[in-house]
């Protein structure tokens, strides 16, 4: 009767600590733990591969945009070493770099490419002027402000074209003689060398058709010594009658006095 009782007191505590439990199946906890983390791996894996894919896309895209760009900047350098700056229009340096530039903007070959084809046309301006061609020299500034009008250099080089033009309209073409020295010392411009031939001549003739009609001499002040022999060298190449006689002095006024007998 004691064993009874006993079995049953056991019987109903382990019953009673079954209820307890989650679940109707609570055996089976181990195995459905399990097959969830599978679950969850699987799906962690296939997001993993997603990214990766769409990843590796991106890089794709990224890449094809890159090489592109650099077509365009390739292009540029030929057309640049070709001097094709400005034209023709679409196959030219500035429309490569300019193109390449809008799909990377911070390219550094383009922004090199641009700079370089505002430097050309700036040099070709200053040389211009340097020649007294400012017409030239003025086409050339506007093609460089074309290209990158916020260029600093582009300030430098007009301003400098203005200054040229201002000694230009100073200057006089004409000889200017001295009224005290009786039409015998003459004044030459300080850009002679620069002008053309027609205009060297024209400054020139003036003292040759003093040397031809008095037989004088030459007293020749100039800074520059190969200048001044080249000066003689024209008046007596252009005095076919006689040689003429000249000394050459190193001065800063550019004069040619005729020293009458």
């Amino acid at each position: 009767m004691i064993k009874k009782a006993l079995f049953l007191l056991t019987s109903s505590m382990f019953l009673s600590a079954c209820t307890t439990l989650p679940g109707s199946n609570w055996w089976h906890t181990d195995a459905q733990v399990t097959s969830q983390e599978n679950q969850n791996d699987a799906h962690r894996q296939a997001q993993s591969q997603r990214t990766h894919d769409n990843h590796v896309g991106t890089l794709r895209q990224v890449s094809a945009t890159d090489q592109i760009t650099k077509d365009l900047v390739k292009m540029g350098q030929i057309a640049l070493a070709e001097n094709r700056l400005l034209k023709p229009e679409g196959d030219n340096a500035n429309f490569f770099f300019q193109v390449a530039l809008g799909r990377d903007p911070g390219n550094y070959q383009a922004t090199l490419g641009i700079a370089t084809i505002v430097e050309r046309y700036l040099a070709w301006a200053a040389n211009a002027a340097e020649k007294q061609d400012i017409a030239n020299a003025r086409r050339y500034l506007d093609a460089a402000k074309q290209v990158n009008p916020r260029d600093p250099l582009i300030g430098e080089v007009e301003a400098q074209i203005q200054q040229i033009q201002v000694q230009k309209k100073r200057q006089t073409v004409a000889v200017t003689t001295s009224p005290t020295n009786s039409g015998n010392l003459f004044y030459l411009s300080e850009n002679l060398f620069q002008l053309s031939e027609e205009k060297i001549l024209a400054q020139i003739q003036p003292i040759i058709d003093r040397v031809d009609l008095t037989k004088g001499s030459l007293e020749i002040y100039w800074p520059n010594d190969k200048e001044g022999r080249l000066l003689y060298q024209i008046i007596n190449s252009r005095t076919p009658d006689f040689r003429v006689r000249a000394m050459t002095f190193n001065s800063s006024r550019r004069a040619i006095e005729v020293k009458v007998n």
